[in-house]
């Protein structure tokens, strides 16, 4: 049974995390999207994001996607639950190098568990998580001002 993880912060899940989610539950019997946190970026409650990224995924009806949260390092929960692939998305020569980092040292970690990379479709490279709460805080300054 092929079994992957899709890592991430998710703060939020949108629609080029979906794109991914889609292109990898085809290629694997089952896919689990973990929420963790990640101390390089800004976070708020763990639990409230996992619940909310739960109920997403619960629309995309996809019978070989699961979620779960995570506390621990990435590579703990993908040997407990028999993780043999990490799914990371792949959008510009910036997060290759940040990705690259990543693989080499899990790789270092558990040579057993292979990261799989996913280009991102074209029309969704322009969105991340950073731009999308950064718009969202303008858009809360802008109607507190009027």
């Amino acid at each position: 049974m092929k079994i992957a993880m899709f890592p991430g912060s998710f703060n939020p899940l949108h629609k080029g995390h979906i794109d991914v989610i889609r292109r990898a539950a085809q290629l694997f019997d089952k896919l689990y999207i973990v929420v963790s946190i990640n101390v390089d970026k800004e976070q708020d409650d763990l639990n409230k994001r996992f619940l909310k990224v739960k109920r997403q995924i619960q629309k995309l009806k996809l019978k070989n996607v699961e979620t779960a949260i995570n506390k621990e390092f990435t590579i703990d929960f993908a040997k407990k639950h028999k993780c043999k692939y990490l799914v990371r998305s792949l959008r510009d020569i910036k997060d290759f190098k940040y990705e690259l980092v990543l693989a080499q040292a899990n790789y270092k970690l558990d040579k057993n568990i292979e990261t799989i990379f996913f280009v991102s479709n074209p029309s969704l490279v322009n969105i991340s998580s950073h731009a999308i709460r950064e718009m969202n805080k303008n858009i809360k300054v802008l109607k507190k001002s009027t």
